[in-house]
């Protein structure tokens, strides 16, 4: 179960966007549905609706180019951190609660074997 709705959902919506002024520019090749069948973990240590890596990168393959920015606002778990870094994007992110802030961190020092380090604005 990748959310905790009632009732067991068989998808879990995504959604993305571009600037007004920006051309949309899909990656992706044209034979794709728009449901796709990725094994989904069953739970997850991390955090309650952590998405499969395959998932996140497709989408961020289908919509984006190697280099492109990526906005995440919900980092959760951080898989689209790690699917960016997996997938040559460059990715920015937000997680309103600390304790998942700091599973993104660990999880993305464990896979890039890089300290993180705090940039002030």
């Amino acid at each position: 179960m990748l959310g905790r709705a009632d009732y067991h959902r068989a998808y879990e919506p995504i959604w993305y966007g571009w600037p007004r002024e920006a051309t949309r520019h899909w990656c992706g090749d044209r034979s794709q549905g728009d449901v796709w069948e990725i094994p989904r973990p069953s739970a997850s240590e991390l955090h309650p609706t952590t998405k499969p890596l395959a998932l996140v990168e497709r989408a961020i393959e289908n919509s984006s180019r190697v280099g492109d920015v990526v906005l995440d606002l919900f980092l959760g778990s951080g898989s689209t951190l790690i699917a960016c870094e997996r997938t040559g994007r460059v990715c920015y992110g937000a997680e309103i609660d600390a304790h998942y802030g700091t599973v993104v961190l660990a999880r993305w020092e464990s896979f890039t074997g890089e300290k993180a380090r705090k940039v002030e604005p």
